[in-house]
């Protein structure tokens, strides 16, 4: 009797649509598309269309795209290379600060973190200048 009913209600949608203009039976059709297909059916279709659709479209437009950056490889040099100002504020301002943290804890053993700030400055500046192309 439950499938009967169900048949019927949908007979009933039918037949109300058959009374409507086309793009509105049109409409109800698209609205009752998802329903109609198998949950499993719409996975794979995702899976093995969408998607691997979605990653060509995608690798196909990535794959003619030009350097943008390219011109300012230069300019990053100049800024973090080993010889730039940039660098040279980064020392002082680190002296200073274990200078204010030995100020505030009185302990000598601050000032063996210049070296180390010195030394962690000098790989991070080294690596960004070879990152830039520099």
């Amino acid at each position: 009797m439950a499938d009967i009913s169900v048949i019927n209600q949908g007979a009933d949608i039918v037949c109300e649509g058959n009374k409507k203009g086309r793009l509105s039976r049109m409409m109800s059709a698209v609205k009752s598309a998802p329903s109609l297909v198998n949950n499993r059916t719409a996975k794979a279709l995702f899976k093995y269309v969408a998607v691997p659709l979605a990653l060509w479209l995608a690798a196909r437009g990535m794959a003619h795209a030009e350097d943008l950056t390219a011109a300012g490889k230069q300019d990053a040099e100049d800024t973090f290379g080993s010889n730039s100002t940039m660098m040279y504020y980064f020392m002082i301002a680190e002296v200073v600060l274990v200078f204010l943290l030995y100020l505030k804890s009185h302990n000598p053993a601050t000032f063996l973190l210049v070296p180390v700030f010195i030394v962690v400055t000098k790989i991070i500046f080294a690596i960004i200048a070879a990152r830039s192309g520099g």
